[in-house]
């Protein structure tokens, strides 16, 4: 029943993802152990948390960037064609992922962060075969420079910028000076703020020394495994169909899994970065995992397989949202 409505486009799936939500919704006011938190030295995301301190209203924040979250990939789903457009897999894949880190502690650094970077993700898609893009390029880096100060640890996606457009792209100059023009300028109109008002100069590049000062695993929640090993043997089934059925019928939509393919590989660094943990990496994956999963599941010819393999995602992610709250 999942599956039939979820590959009937918008009309079909918001129905069932309204119930789902629902019930995440509700079950989200129970919750009462801490998530995890990030240790990066990120200024203006430790301002903001620490400015808001009422339960009630971190909550309510944290629903509002999923649903802004939900709204973005359902855009792209909608309006790029990088998938089919009855196609809504992917928006359920990026809730199920995303809300893992509904808390009431503080606002969640990755669901803020992975709004930007859907941002930035549908100006650079919105640019393929078009005249004049220098703005949307601009936009694009701008933004997600901008997430430097929110989350230094997205300086990892500083090459995805340029291999994007490559991909998307002939080679022209202009777009590839305007990449670094972008991602100059937050860094530049900090810097120029921070010597006028002398507060923490130079601290991108402070932070980023500090971020690589030295590796180490990752640390593993035992709650999340279960969703851990479902999430990851949906990503091996999506390989493997990549494989059996290829990119896509159209160039976009082989360009765009490209782009996605090298989106999971640039921030393979993320698991060895002190203070990193695979809740928090989740969400920055679920942005790429949520198109090649939801691909994954519009092309199961058995709608009966897709409803079961459906079913255990949901519940291995509600069993990890339910061990946060008072009933386990």
């Amino acid at each position: 029943m999942l599956a039939n409505r979820f590959n009937k486009g918008f009309r079909g799936s918001i129905s069932v993802l309204l119930v789902i939500y629902l019930v995440v919704f509700s079950v989200s006011f129970l919750i009462q152990k801490s998530t995890e938190l990030t240790f990066y030295p990120n200024i203006f995301y430790n301002y903001l948390a620490s400015q808001i301190q009422s339960p009630f209203l971190i909550l309510l924040i944290n629903h509002f960037l999923l649903i802004t979250g939900l709204s973005l990939v359902a855009l792209i789903v909608s309006n790029e064609e990088i998938t089919d457009r009855l196609n809504y897999f992917p928006v359920l894949v990026f809730f199920v992922i995303n809300i893992t880190v509904l808390n009431k502690d503080r606002i969640s650094l990755y669901l803020l962060s992975n709004i930007i970077i859907l941002y930035s993700l549908y100006q650079i898609f919105n640019a393929y075969r078009k005249d004049h893009v220098l703005s949307q390029i601009f936009n694009a880096c701008f933004f997600l420079s901008a997430t430097l100060y929110l989350n230094i640890a997205n300086i990892f996606l500083f090459p995805f910028i340029f291999i994007a457009l490559a991909i998307l792209r002939p080679f022209n100059w202009r777009e590839f000076v305007m990449i670094i023009i972008g991602f100059i300028c937050p860094i530049f109109i900090y810097e120029c703020l921070s010597y006028l008002f002398s507060f923490n100069q130079w601290y991108v590049f402070e932070n980023l020394a500090e971020l690589f000062s030295y590796f180490k695993k990752p640390t593993l929640n035992m709650d999340f495994f279960p969703f851990l090993i479902v999430t990851s043997l949906l990503l091996l089934f999506s390989m493997i169909n990549l494989m059996a059925e290829g990119l896509g019928n159209t160039v976009k939509k082989q360009k765009a899994k490209s782009i996605f393919l090298w989106f999971l590989i640039l921030i393979i660094p993320l698991f060895f970065i002190s203070g990193s943990g695979y809740v928090n990496i989740m969400l920055l994956y679920s942005i790429p995992l949520s198109f090649l999963i939801g691909e994954f599941f519009f092309n199961l010819r058995s709608t009966k397989l897709a409803n079961i393999i459906l079913l255990i995602f949901i519940l291995s992610s509600l069993y990890f949202l339910l061990k946060k709250t008072a009933l386990f």
